[in-house]
């Protein structure tokens, strides 16, 4: 026996030959061609079978040694052909099959694993004298398949048909040999049996999917569809089925029927991942992303390393708000792929979204300048820089910010240059926020001539060039907007507003309104204009109708809603007015701006107060 067992052992580390003299160092400076390994694995592979074959011829003489070396050599094939060696496994279930020829079990792994290898004749004859021999339904199913593969038909055929006569509710036998007949055209075949099957097996719906499966090939779509529906009426829960319907509805574009359909599935079969990923899928097209969180937090549980799945998920619990469980989807990813360029942005843009800053800019400076997405993280921290450096400088609590933010855009500005216009406008926001409007003009002026300053740059510039009261400058720049185009609408009330603003030629200013009012009737903007010189030349009644139809256009501009505070202050109507003021605070942007309403409320309510008896 430890003869035997030597060697089986000295067999083995042939068999593995091939992977040792790929990665071998024994022979230093030789490096052998692929054909060379393969002639030497073969060689090496036929001297152990040669080898196993005497041990096989010797452990006959005893009962003992049957039983050691079949149980020895079982294991080690069936280690082979479940690690995919299956050229070892087939050495070795071929000399097992030498030891114990009756063992149906054997028999039949020795021809899978000669299947395996593509030996199909091989099979063909093991296989067929165990199926002679045994009747076995998987056995003549696995020959049935050795036919067709070998395109032997007529044979296939007959060993399918004898199954069925067998057992005519085998599903195996029943599909094999209905393919048969569709993949030699002949569909009436194909359906008859498929129709007698279903007959001896009514609940299986199994027969009609492969039948719709048969009418897709032939592209009756009708058929199909009929096909499929009546597999789902014989069995509700028929995957298969459902799948194939839904995907015909998704091809048409009939999202909501998919949807629906899918619904049904899942309502008692909840936990059916072919169906989770359909489902998430349409209602990802719906743009439905309250409804798909539920499905898509199950089907993550249920496959874990699908990692596009928990990107999605992360995805959704962000547009839902629920920062905590995208953070902990984003946290997780950022394990698995911790360069990754797409995790670290969304896990920034969800910081960000919560108003965390500082741990957002921890993130998005981790994206590198080679990744698509290095630009907006670029101008993203900067925003916030910029509202930190705000911030600070409001609550007077030092500068430590306001370096930060400066250097952050000093350097992009130096080194990223198709950034130019973008990092000057938010340092210039910057200025304008702390109330240093010279500083934000000038930051907007440097870049002027940038082909990249467009027409919202230059009504910027010539706001700012209003606030430092540089009128000529700002009528100037509006001017070079209506020179290249006559027809536009803003450009006319930015210079019929500012002199409202200033009050003066009032009847130049109405000029100018009215020709952008020509331009553009609905603008909320410039109705809003309108209405502010109504109540500069005191037509309260006409002001007031203008504003609530600017307002109406324009929800959420502050001036609209100053001015309509303004109004109903006007008009003693203080809760209204302060309801405005209230509304405003709520939108605007910069802490001056803020500072300006609560001014105002303040004001409002101090006014308001010895005549409460009487208001509104």
């Amino acid at each position: 026996m430890a003869v035997l067992r030597f060697s089986l052992g000295c067999f083995l580390l042939l068999s593995l030959f091939t992977a040792c003299s790929h990665h071998s160092d024994s022979s230093p400076g030789i490096k052998l061609t692929e054909a060379q390994e393969e002639e030497m694995n073969r060689e090496a592979l036929a001297i152990a079978s040669e080898r196993l074959e005497r041990m096989v011829v010797e452990a006959r003489k005893s009962e003992s040694s049957t039983q050691f070396l079949s149980t020895d050599l079982f294991l080690k094939a069936n280690m082979s052909l479940m690690e995919g060696d299956f050229v070892t496994a087939a050495v070795l279930f071929k000399h097992l099959s030498m030891l114990v020829p009756d063992d149906e079990f054997v028999m039949k792994k020795y021809a899978v694993s000669l299947i395996r290898v593509g030996d199909l004749e091989s099979a063909e004859v093991v296989l067929k004298n165990l199926y002679q021999k045994s009747q076995d339904e998987k056995a003549g199913l696995i020959l049935a398949g050795v036919y067709a593969g070998l395109d032997k038909e007529k044979e296939a055929r007959d060993v399918y048909t004898a199954l069925l006569r067998k057992n005519p509710k085998n599903e195996d036998a029943c599909v094999f040999l209905s393919k048969s007949y569709a993949i030699a055209k002949e569909n009436d075949k194909a359906f008859r049996q498929l129709a007698d099957c279903a007959k001896a097996d009514p609940k299986n719906g199994m027969y009609d999917y492969y039948a719709g499966k048969i009418h897709l090939d032939a592209e009756n779509m009708k058929a199909a569809i009929a096909s499929f529906l009546k597999a789902t009426s014989r069995q509700p829960n028929h995957t298969q089925a459902v799948n194939a319907l839904g995907v015909i509805f998704e091809e048409g574009e009939k999202y909501k029927e998919a949807a629906a359909l899918y619904r049904k599935h899942l309502a008692s079969v909840p936990n059916d991942s072919v169906i989770l990923n359909r489902i998430v899928h349409v209602l990802f097209q719906l743009e439905n992303y309250e409804e798909v969180i539920s499905y898509a937090e199950r089907l993550a549980d249920l496959e874990p390393e699908n990692l596009n799945l928990k990107v999605k998920l992360g995805i959704l619990y962000t547009d839902a708000r629920k920062y905590p469980e995208a953070l902990s989807i984003f946290k997780d990813l950022l394990q698995s792929a911790p360069q990754s360029d797409k995790i670290l942005y969304y896990m920034g843009a969800i910081y960000q979204e919560m108003r965390q800053y500082q741990e957002s800019i921890e993130y998005f400076n981790q994206i590198p300048s080679t990744s698509g997405l290095f630009t907006d993280s670029t101008l993203q921290m900067a925003n916030m820089l910029s509202t930190l450096a705000q911030e600070e400088h409001h609550a007077k609590s030092g500068d430590k910010w306001k370096t930060a933010f400066l250097k952050l855009v000093n350097e992009k500005l130096e080194n990223i240059k198709e950034l130019t216009v973008e990092l000057s406008v938010i340092k210039s926001g910057y200025f304008e926020g702390i109330g240093d409007y010279r500083d934000a003009m000038e930051a907007m002026m440097v870049v002027q001539d940038e082909k990249n300053f467009g027409l919202q740059h230059k009504y910027y510039l010539a706001n700012l060039f209003e606030k430092e009261k540089r009128f000529d400058d700002s009528q100037a720049l509006i001017m070079t907007i209506l020179d290249k185009d006559p027809k536009n609408a803003h450009a006319w009330n930015f210079l019929g507003y500012s002199l409202l603003v200033r009050g003066e030629k009032m009847d130049v200013a109405l000029d100018y309104i009215q020709k952008a009012l020509n331009i553009s009737p609905d603008d909320g903007y410039i109705r809003d204009s309108l209405g502010w010189y109504y109540y500069k030349t005191g037509n309260m009644k006409k002001a007031l109708s203008e504003l609530n139809f600017a307002h109406q256009k324009v929800p959420d501009d502050i001036e609209i809603l100053k001015h309509l505070a303004v109004i109903h202050q006007d008009l003693k109507e203080f809760t209204k007015a302060k309801g405005y003021l209230e509304n405003a605070l709520k939108h605007a942007k910069y802490r001056s701006d803020k500072d300006e309403i609560l001014s105002r409320i303040e004001s409002l309510e101090s006014t308001r107060i010895p005549a409460s008896k009487n208001i509104d």
